[in-house]
């Protein structure tokens, strides 16, 4: 038995919507999340700029973490498109996200740290914490929906219906 199997299952979409129809939202707003750390690749001024964090004492690291967030949010939008109706490409969306989550909580917890304990910036640090809580729960939640999407798709491929 699979990994993904073995999560909890979900009848619908956050409360009110069919679980075809909340793998399409979900996809868009994956899609809008990797689209607002997209511009950190070519550090350009984007809907999500971190020049207000960046210092002369770590520029080096702190670009090299925008860098990453920029390439894992194309990654994130590329894993987006791959959440259709077949049972494969959602589980090829529930990996990627996992280890998008992954990759975003550690990055920020590097410019968490050094918000902290190199700028003394404190809010900074106490936003990209929430930030970290705020992906993780949306992650899981993301995860469970289109995992409960796919295995209805399974059973419904393997049932032979009697009408």
């Amino acid at each position: 038995m699979k990994f993904m199997d073995k999560l909890p299952a979900v009848i619908s979409c956050c409360f009110c919507c069919f679980l075809r129809a909340g793998t399409v939202m979900i996809a868009l707003v994956s899609f809008v999340f990797g689209l607002l750390f997209a511009p950190n690749v070519i550090h350009t001024k984007g809907f999500w700029d971190m020049d207000t964090i960046l210092s002369n004492y770590s520029a080096t690291t702190e670009s090299a973490v925008q860098l990453v967030l920029g390439a894992v949010s194309i990654f994130l939008c590329c894993i987006s498109v791959m959440l259709l109706n077949i049972p494969r490409f959602i589980e090829v969306y529930q990996w990627g996200a996992l280890m998008y989550s992954g990759t975003v909580t550690f990055l920020c917890l590097i410019l968490a740290a050094f918000c902290f304990f190199l700028h003394n910036d404190l809010l900074a640090g106490i936003a990209l914490l929430c930030l970290i809580v705020c992906n993780m729960i949306l992650t899981v939640y993301f995860v469970i929906v289109a995992n409960s999407l796919r295995i209805s798709l399974i059973f419904l491929s393997n049932a032979d219906l009697m009408l």
